[in-house]
């Protein structure tokens, strides 16, 4: 017999019959449908009828009446009884779990506690494998043990030489507390949005590995009414206001009790001297101590006194390494194997599933387990394993052998089927935080300098799902170097194909930062890989045409790529038609503000009509085809024509729809170039509240790219409206303008430098 009870069998038969009668469903057709829906009314008449014959009148009337009541009553009572839904597995990080009986570190916790009471920032610094972690968290959870005041951030990052950038601990402290990290292009950035998210709030944020003070240089010196703990390494010097609680090797007495715990009483008791000489040896860190007491305990018939003539003569390198081969030695070979893998990863950490698939297992549980009971690895971040710190890594990427190849090729396909999934999952929360977890990962894997053979494809599709996360996160700088390091990749592996999508990618991304010279540059290494114009893909047409109108008034090649571009198209692609339709209308209005600019006003009021005109058949399309970011850029340039045409009314309606519609794509861009937009109507208005326009210009400025038209005619705003920074605005303004020295510019960009140059 087993244990499934007979309620679990019934629920797991009827599932069984649903799915087999779903499945036979195609079968019936319409016809077989209608008849099968017609039969079950028919019989439920008959049942109501024979029913209601039974019942005598006064009966009906009280079941009519009370039949709702008691329905409504009896599902909100089963409603309150239902147990939630399980949460999704990939949640923010949890804070790690309470860590009792921790031992000789009750002082540390103590002042951890008393001085984040007194003092804005508390440091916990000590050497690796000392406990520094064990210390933070323990006081962490005296300080509050209500989860939803408590906030934690691993700071480890995927490379093994080299430390996350402030900018990415920045984005990841801000992942912590529910913003959103794409909102900063600067560590300084994140600084206010730190006080705002944690001001009154009772809450401890623990910045946990934090490797040096730079990356952290950033945070608030003190935040009212909450605690900031930050524990780690800190190879560099921290400011001179703050006195760091430092961790140093276990004392005497409490290395012992902490090698005792785990070899037992009596094998402490036959030879106490030799437990003395051990804690010597292994210098009183917690991390040896732990891993040499877990291989004692697997080896009860070693003698505590064998092992320390073994160690007398070594010298410490040559000790630990001892210790570290000894437990090697005794590794099955599945685990022996995991972790050779992982010591030569040139990532630091992967999760279990990834461990697996480095193996070539449906399961590397049981390999995990036996290498975490040696202290060889370390559970980290729920179901992440990662090498202990304190063993050498290997040669960095994946060995020559046939045999770990293989094993780094498995790994990538694995990880390009992981981004596949959550990509198509996301904006979900599970999804979300499965890529805020691995992104790093990802890029290092994208990034790595020798790509195994044949795993170009698996890389395209790992950069395709970063791609869509970064894009959601407003992540520009990653979306460039995820879409570079794809580039080298193909590259180095002679796919010319993902090579032409990485170096197109790189153009879009580096036209929509308004840089034209360098967009040209990757368009054209792209143009080079199809060198006939026929056989260029549509998405190398739309990038030609927004070149060719961003970097001068050429209307006519402007007008040819867009028709390439639409012949390119199938006739079922309503987003690319739609996209081309709103290219088409940016060249209309161009084309109509140079005539303008002549004196040639009627001529130009015709094209802004006929750009309004093809805007409202673009926002069809986006409809249909249910893409909102194309309907939010349609949307602006609609406001645009709008203005020119004199509706004032019209324009701002839509340019609160585009923005509205931005916020929902997480374009953060795109908003503040409606905010630039929407404060340029306002100066045109008579009397307008100079504080108002000001406030959307200084609500946009950070949100906006380096360069690009938009930045510089909002510092061009600013410095009219700020007569004390007109200086500071007008050079910002200038140098948004700069990716056009040399090259030919369109007459906007000529214009707006004129009347910065003039300021």
């Amino acid at each position: 017999m087993t244990d499934i009870s007979r309620k679990d069998r019934l629920r797991f038969r009827l599932s069984q019959l649903s799915r087999q009668a779903g499945a036979h469903l195609p079968e019936l057709g319409l016809g077989g449908l209608l008849t099968v829906g017609g039969t079950v009314l028919l019989l439920q008449e008959k049942l109501i009828e024979r029913v209601t014959e039974w019942l005598p009148v006064w009966l009906l009337v009280i079941l009519i009446v009370s039949l709702p009541v008691v329905a409504g009553w009896a599902t909100h009572l089963v409603r309150s009884r239902r147990k939630p839904p399980p949460q999704p597995i990939f949640q923010r990080l949890p804070f790690p779990d309470r860590i009792d009986g921790l031992v000789g570190r009750d002082a540390e916790v103590q002042q951890v506690k008393e001085r984040a009471k007194e003092s804005g920032i508390v440091v916990v610094q000590g050497a690796m494998g000392m406990g520094t972690s064990s210390v933070a968290i323990l006081a962490t959870w005296d300080l509050t043990a209500d989860a939803r005041k408590q906030r934690y951030a691993d700071l480890r990052g995927p490379d093994r030489d080299h430390a996350e950038t402030p900018l990415s601990v920045a984005q990841r402290v801000l992942r912590t507390l529910d913003r959103p990290p794409g909102a900063i292009q600067e560590p300084e950035d994140a600084t206010a949005q730190v006080i705002d998210a944690l001001t009154g709030t009772d809450r401890v944020l623990l910045l946990d590995n934090v490797s040096t003070w730079s990356q952290i240089a950033w945070l608030p010196p003190r935040v009212p009414g909450a605690h900031i703990v930050v524990a780690g390494t800190f190879t560099d010097e921290l400011p001179q206001h703050l006195e760091p609680i430092q961790l140093g090797p276990l004392a005497p007495a409490a290395g012992q009790a902490l090698l005792a715990r785990h070899i037992g009483d009596e094998r402490v008791d036959r030879d106490p001297k030799a437990l003395a000489l051990l804690v010597d040896a292994c210098l009183g860190s917690p991390l040896e101590l732990v891993r040499i007491g877990r291989w004692l305990a697997r080896n009860p018939g070693v003698a505590l006194q064998s092992l320390v003539d073994d160690l007398r003569n070594l010298s410490v390198v040559k000790t630990l390494d001892f210790v570290l081969n000894l437990s090697v030695r005794q590794l099955r070979p599945t685990a022996k194997q995991l972790f050779v893998l992982l010591a030569g990863l040139p990532i630091v950490e992967v999760d279990h599933r990834a461990a697996a698939a480095l193996l070539g297992v449906p399961s590397a549980a049981d390999a995990i387990g036996e290498l975490a009971d040696l202290g060889l690895v370390e559970n980290v971040r729920m179901t992440r394993v990662r090498v202990t710190g304190a063993f050498p890594s290997g040669t960095p990427g994946p060995p020559p052998s046939p045999k770990d190849a293989a094993a780094w090729r498995r790994l990538v396909e694995h990880f390009a089927d992981e981004a596949d999934s959550f990509a198509r999952l996301l904006p979900g929360k599970e999804a979300r935080a499965w890529f805020a977890i691995e992104d790093r990962a990802l890029l290092q894997v994208l990034a790595h300098g020798t790509p195994a053979p044949k795993t170009a494809r698996a890389l395209a599709r790992i950069a395709d799902g970063l791609e869509t996360w970064f894009r959601l996160e407003q992540r520009h700088e990653d979306r460039l170097r995820a879409a570079a390091a794809l580039a080298e990749a193909a590259r180095a592996l002679r796919d010319e194909q993902v090579q032409a999508t990485a170096e197109l990618r790189q153009c879009a991304i580096l036209l929509t930062w308004g840089d034209p010279a360098a967009a040209r540059q990757h368009f054209n290494r792209a143009a080079k890989l199809r060198v006939k114009v026929e056989s260029w893909p549509a998405e190398l047409h739309l990038e030609h045409a927004a070149i060719l109108l961003a970097a001068g008034d050429e209307f006519t090649a402007v007008e040819s790529a867009l028709v390439r571009y639409g012949q390119a198209l199938s006739g079922g692609d309503l987003a690319g038609h739609s996209l081309r339709l709103i290219n088409v209308a940016a060249l209309l209005l161009r084309k109509g503000q140079t005539l303008d600019g002549d004196g040639r006003d009627s001529e130009a009021q015709h094209l802004y009509t006929d750009a309004r005109n093809v805007l409202f058949e673009s926002l069809r399309l986006a409809a249909e085809a249910g893409d909102d970011g194309a309907a939010a850029h349609a949307r602006e340039l609609l406001a645009l024509a709008q203005h020119y045409l004199g509706r004032g009314f019209d324009a701002a309606d839509n340019l609160e729809e585009a923005e509205r519609l931005y916020a929902k794509t997480a374009d953060e861009i795109g908003r503040a170039r409606c905010l630039v937009q929407r404060a340029g109507v306002l100066l045109d208005k008579p009397g307008h509240p100079p504080e108002e326009v000001v406030a959307l210009l200084e609500e946009a400025e950070p949100r906006l790219p380096p360069a690009g038209v938009s930045t510089a005619l909002a510092h061009l705003h600013l410095a009219r409206l700020r007569a004390g920074s007109a200086a500071e605005h007008r050079a910002a303004g200038l140098a948004a303008l700069s990716p056009w020295d040399g090259i030919a510019e369109p007459r906007q960009v000529r214009e707006l430098r004129e009347r910065l140059s003039e300021l």
